[in-house]
């Protein structure tokens, strides 16, 4: 669906402005032992690893089973595929902390390939009108647009359909969503996501939607253009990559300040105001990933995510963290940073315990204004009061955000 996202001003204070300054002078956090700032750094490297590495490891597992349903079209293929989808998001999902962090995610068109959103549907493939009439336009449905890696590369963010001169998606993991569960044209009260049959991949099916063999081979392709992004940014961040050497290489201080800058942004602005309370202020079903309704999951990923570079943990990964730093200079403002972080989760789970099969996120925003408030307005709040927190705390350790 088409939008024009906007930036709700609902920020409760204005954030804390502060004098950037070099430190090297680390207090005992508990009076017998002190964590470096390098070492927070080290640790901080190696969970950005090991996350890009679980979501390309799930996105390979993605790719083989879209190649075995798109081999063999069945409606239980394709019930795996989405399966797997779902399960790919979840590990790149706490990756998202790592944005705005003057990282390569950030470089080139990298995260504009992987996660940009909204998705018009008609740039890519057939749309359905309230009528059930049915527009075949799009990259599909253009038989004059080879189909190859190069094509949906260069179409991705360019021109809108219809003429709509808006950002328009062509690759990522949202392409591969609407690929997979197609246009989310049910009525939100009903709890559906899109509802794309399997035979839309079937060669020589009858019905109105055709193009099945140039729809599979968008399918395919879009899918290892998204492995191999994810490829980049494993090598990069692996121990010895380009990245990762450079990072390590940073004075502290600018490496400290680029790890918070991604989780102020994550808080403060994208996940907080892009991706809820602009949802909640428009009233759309075009929240992060409509057509599948796992927004919800989107949300707390990120927020995990977020939490995750605050405390140095990942999986099996725990070591030093900006947690540990902050306590060792300001116990009092460590207790509220974490505080902050626990509310943020504790509101989030709020809204993710009001999910099930009938009732998605789409159908919660709608239950609620900006000004009502609700479940999704407490936690955009609690998320916003983090972000002060994480600012308040970057200044405790003299760091400007």
């Amino acid at each position: 669906m088409k939008v024009n996202v906007q930036v709700i001003a609902l920020m409760t204070g204005a954030i804390l402005s502060i004098v950037s300054c070099s430190s090297d002078d680390d207090a005992p956090a508990n009076g017998n032992e002190t964590v470096s700032k390098s070492a927070v750094i080290k640790n901080y490297a190696n969970i950005v690893y090991q996350s890009y590495k679980d979501s390309y490891d799930k996105a390979l597992e993605m790719q083989t089973a879209i190649n075995a349903f798109l081999d063999t079209p069945t409606e239980n293929g394709f019930r795996t595929a989405k399966n797997a989808w779902l399960a790919a998001r979840e590990p790149y999902g706490q990756t998202e902390a790592y944005r705005e962090s003057n990282g390569p995610i950030d470089e080139g068109k990298t995260e504009g390939q992987l996660n940009a959103w909204p998705l018009d549907e008609n740039y890519i493939d057939y749309v359905r009108d309230n009528s059930g009439g049915v527009t075949s336009e799009g990259i599909i449905n253009n038989t004059s647009i080879t189909i190859d890696e190069t094509a949906l590369i260069g179409l991705n963010e360019g021109a809108g359909g219809n003429g709509v001169l808006d950002k328009n998606i062509s690759t990522g993991y949202h392409a591969i969503e609407f690929l997979l569960w197609g246009q989310d044209f049910a009525d939100p009260s009903n709890g559906l996501p899109g509802q794309r049959a399997y035979t839309d991949y079937v060669t020589g099916s009858s019905g109105t939607n055709q193009n099945q063999d140039r729809r599979g081979a968008y399918l395919k392709i879009v899918t290892s253009i998204l492995i191999k992004d994810l490829k980049s940014l494993v090598d990069t961040w692996v121990e010895g990559g380009a990245y990762r050497n450079t990072f390590l290489a940073l004075p502290e201080d600018e490496a400290l300040k680029n790890m918070m800058a991604g989780i102020f942004f994550m808080t403060g602005e994208e996940l907080s105001t892009e991706r809820m309370a602009v949802a909640v202020e428009q009233n759309q079903e075009d929240e992060h990933s409509c057509f599948s309704d796992n927004t919800h999951r989107d949300i707390y990923t990120n927020a995990k995510g977020v939490n995750n570079v605050l405390f140095g943990e990942y999986g099996n990964i725990s070591g030093p963290s900006l947690y540990d730093l902050v306590k060792q200079v300001d116990s009092d403002q460590a207790e509220k940073l974490k505080v902050a972080a626990a509310l943020s989760i504790s509101r989030i789970n709020t809204i993710l315990s009001n999910i099930s099969d009938t009732k998605k996120f789409d159908q919660l925003i709608g239950e609620e204004t900006l000004t009502s408030g609700g479940i999704v307005i407490q936690a955009v709040l609690a998320l916003r009061d983090q972000a002060k927190e994480i600012s308040a705390s970057a200044s405790k350790l003299n760091i400007t955000l």
